[in-house]
């Protein structure tokens, strides 16, 4: 009996010492998972701060960077100018760069570690908006339309009127003219933007220091970058987007395997390959050939500036430029060697200005600023004529950012974001 009592005793105790074992596993299981779910709520929170402080952060860079746009009067170029717009505690700097024909503006907003950045590149905006698709200097000398030829919009020509010309002998014309016809001042109108880029204290890029395996990219809040070409006849396979310059002192031509987004390209004669398609603004000061079948997409722009040389701009058939097209000098005689040649089937979406001669062969949407027209066939050469083209002023999108050519009669900059860079 008494062995008995012992070995039941003994039990008792075993299964007491086994829950209570069970029991303190139990509470440090409870204990885990209260501390986790303790933790999990803590980290939530403070990563629900982080995103409402992201987010406000977010606004503001937005609603500064909007005011800015608003009244780019306050902000300088290549300086910095810094605003806590509440006093509390987050800090906003703006930065404005000219980029071409157009501007880019950096805002950032920064609260203690955490920095929202953004970068756009803007355009002016008019104060009013002009139907105006075509200006022929007026030196008494007519414009004459022929064959397939149709313009909607105003135009202002010499004497306010036009005529028709039969060119090769053919029979008929078909002219559809959609607008106020108005006489043209013996001038054309001065534009107010030169665009001059001093690369000489720009760090560069040697070619042959570049991964063309790789998409070569320089945000706009850095310093710009000149990829050096000077020794390059035909660039191929490279691939660049944003800050960079690419420029040689020579004859470039940019072929069809090169991939450029937000570039700028400076050399004297510019030849864009069949095939190419990107987005560029070209700075030349003698020659830009755009082959057929090329794509330059929005916002591409070509630009000379010379009178000391025969200037000229070909865009091919079958291509496409959408932006604008600049031709200027500063004297009248050297004006008779510029030209522009838009052959069958190219097309320019955005504002052409050649204080030069023009033809025409091709589509504009948008408008054309030209000293005189002419026209080249195998038969003969004629003045002031347009043959089988079309310029549409009402086709251009309202929003579409023209270029900023004349100063605004408040002479004051509105701008209009074109694109986040």
């Amino acid at each position: 009996m008494k062995n008995n009592f012992n070995k039941s005793l003994k039990t008792k105790y075993l299964i007491k010492g086994s829950s209570l074992i069970n029991a303190i596993f139990v509470c440090v299981i409870i204990s885990v998972f209260c501390g986790c779910f303790i933790l999990i709520a803590h980290y939530q929170n403070v990563l629900n701060d982080k995103l409402y402080l992201q987010e406000d952060l977010i606004g503001r860079n937005e609603s500064v960077l909007n005011y800015f746009l608003s009244n780019s009067e306050l902000v300088s170029y290549n300086s910095i100018l810094e605003i806590d717009v509440f006093e509390d505690g987050i800090t906003s700097s703006v930065e404005k760069k000219n980029w071409g024909f157009y501007d880019v503006f950096i805002c950032k907003s920064v609260f203690k570690s955490d920095t929202i950045s953004k970068a756009v590149l803007v355009g002016n905006t008019k104060d009013n908006t002009s139907n105006l698709a075509l200006y022929v200097t007026d030196y008494d000398k007519p414009l004459k339309f022929s064959g397939s030829t149709q313009i909607k919009g105003d135009i202002e020509i010499p004497n306010g009127r036009s005529e028709q010309a039969y060119i090769n002998g053919q029979r008929g014309n078909s002219i559809n003219l959609k607008g106020q016809q108005t006489k043209s001042k013996d001038k054309l109108p001065k534009i107010d933007k030169e665009i001059h880029i001093d690369v000489s204290s720009l760090p560069r890029l040697p070619l042959n220091n570049i991964n063309k395996e790789t998409v070569l990219i320089n945000e706009f809040d850095a310093t710009t970058k000149v990829i050096d070409l000077n020794d390059i006849k035909l660039l191929k396979d490279l691939a660049c987007k944003g800050n960079f310059i690419l420029f040689s002192n020579n004859d470039l031509e940019i072929g069809d395997s090169v991939q450029l987004n937000d570039v700028v390209i400076m050399a004297p004669v510019v030849k864009m390959a069949s095939g190419f398609k990107g987005n560029v603004q070209i700075i030349a000061s003698q020659k830009v050939l755009v082959e057929e079948d090329v794509s330059l997409m929005y916002p591409s722009n070509i630009y000379i500036k010379n009178d000391a040389d025969s200037v000229s701009v070909e865009i091919k058939k079958n291509s496409t430029l959408i932006g604008g097209i600049v031709i200027d000098g500063n004297t009248y005689n050297n004006s008779l060697d510029r030209e522009l040649l838009i052959y069958e089937n190219a097309s320019v979406i955005g504002n052409v200005y050649c204080y030069g001669s023009t033809q025409l062969k091709g589509k504009i949407i948008g408008s054309i600023y030209t000293d005189r027209f002419f026209l080249r066939t195998e038969a003969s050469n004629y003045e002031n004529v347009i043959l089988n083209a079309s310029i549409n002023k009402k086709d251009l999108p309202d929003d579409f950012i023209e270029l900023p050519l004349f100063r605004n009669p408040s002479n004051k900059k509105k701008y209009a974001v074109i694109k986040a860079l």
